[in-house]
């Protein structure tokens, strides 16, 4: 019997609703959203798209209604910065842990999907050396040396200003040669080239990996619908960008210690993980070392186009600072605070992972709110720091939020870019020096102007765990010095 599109969207919908209606939480304090937390857009199915209802605009309905939305048959989508805490902190004064639900996948065990927390613990400790001030100080080289070639790049590309650039895509060439060195001790070749295979791979590989969590909400029509919504190119895209990543670590490994430093140096050295963790977690780096950072570079460009008056005031502080490129460093900019505002504002309008991370509750109060044991819960990071009980203006790019006192009823809580507790990211230091580097040296040298046709390019963008990005046309001009 051919299976009709509709038909099959039309039953994992039906039965969706049939668990909604029975499930024990139903007659719980959560209202009832109006779509389930993962559905097909059958209007976009030729651009093989899921939306996580949970994130982004759709869900902003129930800002200034509620805190707590029932998304999934067991589970509970919160939205304030205490639940942000209770499911994300340390477990203190006797609370229990929030352990990762089973929507994390288990094939590997990098620190990311580990749910076991005394394992999850081991493997952090000896990460955390690669993350550690001294190897921060050894890093900055290497982050230097590929921000000037950027720099050096833009130039070429773009004619000193006379064609666009996709700084959507030289963001991205940016963190992938960068983090290909700091992980593997090799460059990615990306900005030599101007291009990259392995950078296309990433959204095939995530766009699967988020398919087959969603599968598990159709229960056995999960495989029908991974059949339906994934061609075989996707597919093998996926198991390209594994295999790549697991032949790039092993042949790290064979190397052994190198004369400098990298992350799987400071790994090697230690001698605490197995070789299977270590190939996990470098799937781990150059995702969470690479995408994370380019996005967040690529949503602020995009935020600083669209209001002039705050890339001006940018380009005063970064330009009043320093009179040449070499004096730009981690240390040194460390100390522009409007700088500072601005990259905290572009993370809160433009979070790289945006989706709500779920945990399994212990049977614990959230937020005033007693959830039994067993029911999946999150707090969506992005509807909260879009949510005007949190923030006065939330949609609109206001750098000055994070400038002294900030603006009278924002609470600063609700945007947690890099998360909190046991689980969060090692690379938060890392991340900011790479971001304040590559910014200033690019205010620096440029005068950026938008060349982009794309009205709204952050409603243009989709979500796959991390951020599908449309290109980004800008001039870069070269600076015009006095």
């Amino acid at each position: 019997m051919q299976v009709d599109e509709n038909d099959s969207a039309i039953a994992a919908e039906v039965m969706i609703i049939a668990r909604l209606v029975g499930h024990a939480i139903a007659r719980t304090m959560a209202p009832l959203s109006d779509v389930s937390v993962f559905i097909i857009n059958s209007q976009d199915a030729t651009k093989r798209r899921i939306e996580n209802t949970a994130t982004g605009y759709r869900l902003l309905s129930w800002t200034g209604y509620c805190d707590v939305v029932r998304v999934a048959p067991n589970t509970l989508a919160f939205v304030t910065p205490q639940s942000y805490r209770d499911i994300y902190g340390h477990a203190t004064q006797g609370r229990k842990r929030f352990l990762k639900n089973e929507w994390y996948e288990q094939d590997e065990p990098r620190i990311t999907r580990v749910r076991d927390p005394v394992s999850h613990a081991e493997q952090r400790k000896a990460l955390s050396h690669a993350f550690s001030a001294r190897a921060l100080r050894d890093q900055e080289i290497v982050i230097d040396q590929y921000v000037d070639l950027l720099i050096e790049q833009l130039g070429k590309l773009g004619s000193n200003g006379e064609k666009a650039v996709d700084a959507t895509a030289a963001w991205n060439w940016l963190t992938f040669d960068i983090i290909g060195d700091l992980a593997f001790g090799e460059s990615f070749g990306c900005l030599a080239d101007g291009t990259s295979h392995w950078v296309d791979l990433v959204f095939d590989y995530l766009k699967y990996s988020m398919g087959r969590r969603s599968a598990r909400v159709f229960g056995p029509l999960g495989n029908l619908y991974l059949r339906w919504f994934f061609p075989r190119k996707v597919v093998e895209r996926h198991n390209e960008h594994i295999q790549k990543q697991k032949v790039m670590a092993q042949g790290r490994l064979a190397r052994g210690t190198m004369d400098r430093i990298d992350f799987f140096d400071h790994l090697i050295k230690k001698d605490s993980l197995t070789e299977d963790v270590l190939i996990g977690n470098a799937n781990v780096f150059l995702l969470a070392g690479s995408e994370t950072t380019a996005t967040a570079l690529s949503g602020l460009t995009w935020y600083l186009l669209k209001n002039p008056a705050c890339l001006a005031k940018l380009t005063e502080e970064v330009r009043s600072a320093f009179t040449s490129l070499d004096q730009i460093t981690g240390d040194s900019t460390a100390n522009l605070q409007y700088m500072h505002g601005c990259i905290e504002e572009g993370l809160r309008l433009f979070p790289p992972v945006s989706i709500g991370l779920p945990r399994d509750c212990p049977g614990a109060v959230i937020d005033g709110h007693y959830v039994p044991e067993g029911v999946v819960v999150w707090t969506d990071s992005y509807t909260m720091a879009l949510d005007p009980r949190n923030w006065v203006d939330p949609l609109s790019f206001r750098p000055e939020r994070w400038l002294g006192d900030g603006l009278e009823g924002d609470d600063r809580r609700a945007s947690q870019p890099f998360s909190v507790g046991p689980r969060a990211c090692l690379g938060t230091n890392l991340a900011w020096m790479e971001m304040r580097v590559a910014l200033a040296k690019v205010i620096w040298a440029y005068d950026l102007e938008s060349a982009t046709d794309i009205e709204d390019w952050n409603r243009a963008c989709e979500v796959y765990l991390l951020w599908n990005k449309p290109a980004l046309q800008v001039k870069f001009h070269p600076r015009v010095t006095v």
